[in-house]
């Protein structure tokens, strides 16, 4: 079996056992924060939910799509993964204040400040893109695997540490738990994608997580290989344009 093939098998045998996972995680965390929330949060974490996967859809779906399909560099196809960032801002911004002006929510306690988190939150997640697109692209699809499982898990645990706190405190957390755990994913997401993805870059050298300027190594290497252009003329054509010397 071909390399690219079996790295392909594996690859998507481990997305399936992450979705398996991710979907047991999210269930066994509602399960257990039922006897903490009342129908009304569940609706609004909800609402939030749908909050971020509004702005990540439209802001990184259709390019995601369009950079698996790229035979470019990989640093020019980093530089163009950070324009979902660049989209998503003002996206988040646009959403922000849709859901503001909602009057459901208006009356759910610290709803402004979970808004506000889980706003800040979505834009950090789209920071990972860069690294996430080197991933899709050299197929290290055990990074992909690790980051988003060990941000699902550190979202469950503080969520549920967030509502453990707030019902131990006899305060009506509202939605904050939610938004603070959403806020926890996207920080270990970037932070794993680009812990784990930076020694490819360091060692591959044709590439950097950070935007940076695309040369064309065609160019280059045949600069490389005729060395830089001399005024200075060759000797045989000096002494072929030197006159004669008189006998």
């Amino acid at each position: 079996m071909a390399p690219a093939v079996s790295s392909s098998i594996k690859g998507a045998s481990l997305l399936v056992l992450l979705q398996v996972g991710s979907r047991a995680l999210t269930f066994a965390l509602n399960q257990s924060l039922l006897r903490f929330l009342s129908p009304d949060i569940m609706g609004v974490s909800a609402q939030l939910e749908l909050f971020s996967i509004s702005v990540l859809f439209f802001a990184r779906e259709s390019l995601r799509v369009a950079l698996q399909r790229q035979t470019s560099s990989l640093q020019s196809i980093v530089n163009i993964a950070y324009i979902p960032f660049v989209l998503g801002v003002p996206l988040t911004l646009a959403f922000r204040w849709l859901y503001s002006n909602s009057s459901s929510l208006s009356s759910v306690p610290f709803m402004h400040q979970a808004l506000n988190i889980q706003a800040f939150a979505t834009a950090v997640e789209l920071l990972a893109e860069p690294a996430f697109a080197v991933t899709q692209q050299k197929m290290l699809y055990s990074i992909r695997a690790s980051a988003e499982t060990l941000a699902t898990i550190a979202r469950c645990i503080v969520t549920f540490v967030a509502f453990a706190y707030a019902q131990h405190k006899a305060l009506d957390a509202g939605a904050l738990p939610f938004a603070l755990g959403q806020l926890t994913y996207a920080t270990v997401l970037v932070a794993v994608y680009t812990l784990q993805t930076f020694p490819v870059a360091a060692s591959d050298g044709t590439f950097a997580l950070t935007p940076r300027p695309v040369t064309d190594p065609i160019l280059t290497k045949e600069h490389t290989l005729a060395g830089p252009a001399s005024n200075t003329p060759s000797p045989k054509a000096t002494r072929s344009s030197s006159p004669p010397s008189p006998p």
